[in-house]
């Protein structure tokens, strides 16, 4: 089967050629019909060459958007009808922009009403407007509803169907109501990698119970492409699904904060504007936004009016009310960390840039590049994990007094679930009862290759940038042990004679000391100044006492 929405600007004639396909009128509703528009979704089918062809019908007045954008789900393609007397109108920019923000990119364009003596189709005009858009699959076509051949334009329909790809395993509800005698039924478009025979989880994470599934007034069977289907539910424990909620086949995690890319540049165009965002049939006001730059990509913390749940990767768009702007956006994963949320707005007011991802976040539920590595059901790369390593291993004292498991969740953000593997991956450290081991075992091999180490660093602490991958790694780990070895962040590394040259100029500075002082002693830029200070926090050398940074010496 294959499902194909409508798309364009009120009256353009959208429901005049869903009845023209099929012989049906998809507005139900006696508002529809004394208004002469639609305002409800509508659906419908055709059949060609023993295939079947379901057809939702989306309103075109900006008053019913939520519908339209509702509609536009999980459709394979769409027919955008453009009245070829008015040309592109108002809703015609806004559905366009809805599309691509949605990444609907199978698009029909069908100009109308060519018996009207006003009528003027401007192809070129469209071509130059369309042709800039990455990835759009399009083809443009003339409708009279009076005097175009039913077959040859529905053949014209499906040869532009055949060229069509659009994979999502994903189920959002459109309606929601029961039946006399039968019970609750709910209505979707399935995905072709959505699997009705196994469990339906509600966002509460309740499963459904599933008395019979029909697809156009028959027996459900699995197929290649997507598929309107009902679904009749069983009485279950009170739990009614509605329209917007998402069927899942597994649990997903409900959350009212989502960290989400953006197709934009500018950061601007969502800095204190009224957002709403869409998600399959589902709507939700964003009540605050938060972007953060990576690399030349925008991202952004949102939090949202209400709780959502949404699959991963769901294409999503913004719309920005104030400026009548659409922004296509990702969804990436729910965030329900508490420290993680403040160190994402933190890091958003600093306006800071960062070169990836895996500068931001420790760790990602998705591969994020060919180097990422996989802990359990988290990502993160060899910078990051030899990084909490270190940091493990300089504060393991207080970390077994505080608790690995919750020293991991608030500092690191890592959900317990992912912990044991966590350590799995360390092979000189080990976990038992939410306790750590060091284990080390230091031999004559390590210190050849700490002197080679040596030798590369220097003796200034404006140390230079080395490759330890050249080195062996258990040996290298051996090193960071027994703090032969110290890493003072992603990009500098000391050996313990170049800290024991910092503790000298710790020394000599007085009990309580400023940055500034800091760096005016040792010489040393702002790059090398603030990570050094926070290592010799963690290791309860000084400690930071006011919101300037300034530091107070613990050991005398």
């Amino acid at each position: 089967m294959t499902v194909i929405a409508t798309a364009g600007h009120v009256d353009h004639g959208k429901s005049t050629l869903v009845n023209f396909l099929t012989g049906q009128e998809t507005d139900k509703l006696a508002e529809e019909r004394s208004r002469g528009l639609t305002i409800n979704l509508g659906y419908t089918f055709y059949e060609y060459a023993d295939q079947i062809i379901s057809i939702v019908d989306v309103p075109g007045h900006r008053d019913f958007f939520k519908n339209t954008v509702a509609g536009f789900s999980n459709a394979d393609a769409v027919l955008f009808v453009i009245d070829s007397t008015q040309g592109w109108s108002e809703q015609s920019e806004q559905h366009f922009n809805a599309l691509i923000g949605l990444s609907k990119l199978n698009i029909l364009f069908i100009f109308t009403k060519l018996d009207m003596k006003e009528s003027n189709v401007d192809e070129q005009w469209l071509i130059d407007k369309v042709s800039n858009i990455k990835d759009l699959n399009y083809k443009i076509l003339k409708f009279n509803k009076n005097s175009t051949d039913k077959v040859s334009f529905i053949e014209d329909i499906q040869t532009f169907v055949s060229t069509c790809t659009n994979e999502y395993s994903s189920f959002w509800i459109d309606r929601s109501f029961l039946i006399d005698g039968i019970g609750r039924i709910v209505t979707g478009t399935v995905g072709s990698g959505f699997s009705l025979s196994g469990p339906f989880i509600t966002t509460s994470g309740e499963k459904l119970e599933v008395k019979s599934i029909e697809s156009v007034n028959k027996e459900y069977t699995q197929e290649t492409g997507s598929q309107r289907v009902a679904v009749s539910l069983k009485k279950s424990s009170g739990v009614i699904p509605k329209r917007g909620d998402l069927l899942s086949n597994t649990v997903l995690a409900e959350s009212i904060h989502i960290f989400i890319k953006l197709d934009t540049e500018s950061s601007n165009e969502i800095r204190n504007n009224t957002l709403k965002l869409f998600a399959g049939t589902s709507n939700h006001l964003v009540e605050k936004i938060c972007p953060l730059r990576i690399g030349k990509e925008t991202y952004a913390i949102a939090k949202l009016s209400k709780p959502a749940v949404l699959p991963m990767k769901e294409k999503m768009v913004l719309h920005n009310i104030d400026m009548d702007s659409f922004i296509a956006c990702e969804f990436m994963m729910p965030i329900n960390n508490k420290n993680l949320i403040k160190h994402l707005i933190r890091e958003s007011k600093k306006k800071a840039s960062y070169n990836t991802l895996y500068d931001l976040l420790y760790f990602l539920p998705f591969k994020y590049s060919d180097h990422s590595l996989r802990i359990g059901q988290m990502f993160t790369d060899e910078a990051n994990l030899n990084l909490l390593n270190q940091n493990i291993k300089d504060n393991a004292e207080n970390i077994n007094k505080f608790g690995i498991k919750k020293y991991l969740h608030e500092k690191f953000y890592i959900e317990e679930g992912n912990v044991q593997y966590l350590f799995d991956a360390f092979d000189d450290i080990s976990v038992k009862e939410n306790q750590i081991k060091l284990n080390s075992d230091n031999t004559e091999e390590d210190k050849k290759i700490l002197k080679l180490i040596s030798k590369e660093l220097g003796s200034e602490l404006k140390v230079p940038d080395i490759n330890l991958q050249k080195f062996d790694r258990e040996i290298v780990k051996n090193l960071f042990l027994e703090d032969k070895l110290i890493r003072i962040s992603k990009n500098i590394l000391y050996t313990d004679n170049h800290f024991k040259e910092l503790l000298k100029i710790i020394d000599q500075l007085p009990t309580t000391f400023t940055i500034a002082e800091f760096k005016s002693l040792s010489g040393l830029s702002r790059k090398y100044t603030i990570p050094i200070l926070e290592i010799l926090d963690s290791k309860q050398i000084i400690k930071k006492i006011d919101s300037e940074g300034t530091r107070e010496k613990l050991i005398s």
